[in-house]
Formats: C-alpha cells, sequence, structure tokens
C-alpha cells in the first residue's frame, strides 16, 4: 500500500509557518485550507492512506502557548477535529486515513518521554478524538523508545480499528534512543501492533533495517523514509536531499525486501508519492 508524504517540511516548503511548539498545528488555526490542499494533491498522485496533520494537536502543545489549561485541552480537540476532517474530506470514499499519534514531546529527544502514567492518559485522550471522528487506523508514529511506543500500545489496546506502529532510528539496528530495534518489533508484535514501519530515518538506513528485520516479524512492516542526507533541524529545515533517482533505487530495493507498505517522510512531497506510485505500478 502507498502512504502519503510529508506535511509539516511540504507546509514550510510552500511557505506557511510552523513554527515551534505547535509545528504544522500552527496552519489548521490559520490556514486549514493549506492542510486539505496538500491532502488533495497526495490524492492525485496516487496516495492510499492519508495521515491526519494531528502529530501537534495535543493538549501538552498547546499548554506551551496557552496559560489555561483546559483552553488548551479544548483547543487541541477542536484542531484534532479540523484535522481529520480535512484528511477525510480529500480521502473520499476510495482510500484510507491514518489518525497520527506522534511522542508527547520533541520526536527528536525520546529522554523528554515524560512517564507511563502520563504518557498513556493522554495517548488515550487523543486516540479517543481520533476514534470518535472515525478514521480508518491509528498509525503510532515516529516513536523514539520502546517505553513510549508500549505506552501508545496499551492506551489503544481496546480501539477496534487497526493500529500500525512506527519508530525512527538512530542506526539500522537501534532506535534513536538507543534500544534494540529488534526489542521495539517483538514488543510491538506482543502488544497488538497490526503493521510495524519505520519513519523519518535516513533513507539506506531505513532500507537496511528492513533488511535485518527479514525474517524477525511476523506482520506487514514498511517504511517511510526522511529525504535529507541529514537529519532535520528541530524547525524542519533539511540541507540536502537525495536526489529522486536515489530513492527510486532504494525503494524498489525495500520492495524487493518485501516492504508492504511504502511511502515518505520529512522532506518529500507529491511528486515522491508519483514516484512511488509508479515503482508499485512496475512490479504488477
Amino acid at each position: 500500500m502507498l502512504l502519503d508524504g510529508a506535511m509539516g517540511t511540504e507546509l514550510l516548503r510552500r511557505g506557511w509557518d510552523v513554527s515551534l511548539p505547535l509545528w504544522s498545528a500552527a496552519v489548521l488555526q490559520s490556514n486549514p485550507e493549506a492542510v486539505l490542499d496538500i491532502h488533495q494533491d497526495y490524492v492525485a498522485s496516487g496516495a492510499e492512506i492519508l495521515t491526519t496533520n494531528t502529530f501537534r494537536t495535543t493538549p501538552r502543545a498547546f499548554f506551551k502557548v496557552m496559560e489555561d489549561e483546559e483552553v488548551a485541552r479544548r483547543r487541541a480537540r477542536k484542531l484534532t477535529r479540523r484535522a481529520v476532517k480535512a484528511a477525510k474530506a480529500a480521502a473520499g470514499n476510495h482510500r484510507f486515513v491514518a489518525g497520527c499519534m506522534a511522542p508527547l514531546e520533541d520526536c527528536y529527544k525520546p529522554e523528554l518521554f515524560p512517564g507511563s502514567t502520563v504518557a498513556e492518559k493522554e495517548f488515550s485522550e487523543l486516540s479517543g478524538w481520533l476514534v470518535k471522528e472515525e478514521v480508518d487506523l491509528l498509525l503510532i508514529e515516529t516513536m523514539g523508545s520502546i517505553d513510549e511506543a508500549m505506552c501508545a500500545l496499551k492506551a489503544t489496546v481496546d480501539v477496534s480499528i487497526p493500529r500500525w506502529i512506527s519508530f525512527i532510528l538512530r542506526d539500522n539496528q537501534h532506535i534513536l534512543n538507543g534500544e534494540e530495534l529488534i526489542d521495539a518489533a517483538k514488543m510491538s508484535v506482543d502488544s497488538g501492533a497490526n503493521v510495524f514501519l519505520i519513519n523519518c530515518t535516513n533513507l539506506y538506513t531505513s532500507v537496511q533495517a528492513l533488511e535485518n528485520l527479514k525474517g524477525e516479524i511476523s506482520i506487514p512492516t514498511g517504511i517511510y523514509p526522511n529525504l535529507g542526507k541529514s537529519m532535520p533541524t528541530a524547525e524542519g529545515t533539511i540541507d540536502e536531499l537525495y536526489t529522486p533517482v536515489e530513492f527510486i533505487e532504494q525503494m524498489k530495493r525495500a520492495i524487493d525486501l518485501g516492504a508492504d507498505i511504502i511511502g515518505s517522510c520529512c522532506g518529500s512531497g507529491p511528486d515522491h508519492t508519483t514516484m512511488l506510485g509508479e515503482l508499485i505500478d512496475s512490479f504488477s
């Protein structure tokens, strides 16, 4: 299946303000049509799964810019609903909508994980909002620690829709905080995840990691890598991107290795989705 590509860095590329701490959620407040436009462009490029722009529509994120916690919660709830509405409007009846759930703090700093009790409560609230808005699946993504990923899976154990989980890596054998990738994969399977993915990780590292997982995991796998030759800054800027030729060569290798789901992450856009669609077609 074909995932869409980046939202935050695509908004940045198109000139929208994605300043921290709200990141792409800020655009949902001021210019929600910009989010809809990007979803529609991914649909036109062949994406079969659209990811909601809910990476930062959390009470925790909005409390950083608002003094009142309850006001922050209401704003987060409103923009989560708005994000799902945009994705569903673009998806129509023939594509799936994945409700994005991201690390509660900076995804590049897994050491900021707030602890299991807090995390389970917050993940439960966000997943409840997404399920109520009738997303087709939950995409727990860019996880950099096993503990936080486990909390997200525990918090969603009773939902009736599929749960996909995706990790960001340090290298082809370790997730971002240094824990073993294979341990993250085994935990995900044991906790009932339906799909195991790697995202926002260097293109070559992602494919090498997929190769390391081959034969080690019993659920569908896939990658949607970062297109930068180095990691993005916290603000999402990327110095140098891999060329389309490099991208397609490595994604073909991922399919050869058995990837069931492919897409792209930071630095990508609808053109990359089009290329992936053509690559998939070449296998049929």
